[in-house]
């Protein structure tokens, strides 16, 4: 019988990231930001993105509105709500998909720059 310190330890587990967490991560980010986010549902209407994002109160940018749909890492949309995010485009909203915070990050800045006030 071999003793204990003989024995080698347990392999690590590393749980896979999922659409959740990668949505909190990015919400939290927005809302310490000053963004306004709300969670985005439809009793009536499905594939409506997960967030609503809107910049309150700030002058130095102009018009931002957004809408994400949030996945784990490595999944993208169904055909439904790539529909969905074509027609809040064509009726002047700016969509996107995220499932890397980093990017979803990227994605924002770049946003905001584009719509930046100058002068």
């Amino acid at each position: 019988m071999e003793t204990l310190d003989k024995l080698s330890s347990p392999a690590k587990v590393v749980r896979k990231l999922l659409e959740a967490d990668v949505q909190k991560q990015c919400v939290d980010w927005m809302r310490a930001r000053g963004y306004w986010a709300r969670k985005f549902s439809s009793m009536t209407q499905r594939s409506v993105p997960d967030y609503l994002f809107a910049r309150a109160g700030d002058h130095t940018y102009q018009d931002i509105k957004f809408a994400t749909e949030f996945k784990a890492p490595g999944k993208t949309g169904t055909d439904a709500q790539v529909d969905e995010q074509t027609a809040m485009r064509d009726a002047g909203w700016h969509v996107f998909e995220c499932d890397d915070f980093e990017d979803f990050k990227a994605a924002v800045l770049a946003y905001e720059e584009k719509n930046r006030k100058w002068g």
